[in-house]
């Protein structure tokens, strides 16, 4: 991912889930300053609260790379594995088998879409993290996605307290 984003992506954070016991949560940042409003240690288990949802709906995931990037980064990514011009919030790349599936995330689009939206930032993220781990499990935009992102959601603040 490092030379496609243009990024020098470190690893700052792995762990094995206790929810869903295959799979490995891998936090990743690019190291250009970029913050998020859930510390690493809560996304983490946000993450690992979506894994264990979405297995306990038939759909486990291996695993999810979470790799924080400015617009600029996504732009690239969007180019030269989509096709489309221009950045997005959030991609999902499912793994191959046996492999853990990757989730980019534009903290500047997180940013601009909060203040679109009116949502504070750490439940925006929250619903784009559930939007693209509906998109690691196979799902395609329609009322199983929604209802699974819905129950990723609900997952997630509970494991956070929220």
């Amino acid at each position: 991912m490092r030379s496609e984003a243009g990024a020098s992506a470190v690893l700052v954070e792995s762990a094995n889930l206790e929810l869903a016991p295959l799979a490995t949560v891998l936090t990743w940042h690019d190291g250009a300053g970029l913050r998020s409003p859930l510390k690493r240690r809560e996304l983490q288990l946000a993450l690992e609260a979506m894994c264990a949802t979405v297995a306990a709906h038939g759909r486990p995931i291996i695993g999810i790379e979470l790799c924080l990037l400015r617009d600029a980064d996504m732009a690239v990514v969007n180019a030269s594995r989509l096709g489309c011009n221009g950045s997005t919030n959030v991609l999902s790349f499912p793994g191959a088998s046996g492999m853990a599936g990757t989730l980019l995330l534009s903290v500047d689009a997180l940013e601009r879409e909060c203040l679109f939206y009116g949502q504070e930032p750490s439940e925006h993220l929250l619903r784009l993290l559930a939007h693209g781990v509906g998109h690691l499990a196979g799902l395609e935009h329609g009322l199983e996605m929604e209802a699974l992102c819905a129950a990723c959601l609900q997952a997630a603040r509970s494991r956070l307290g929220l």
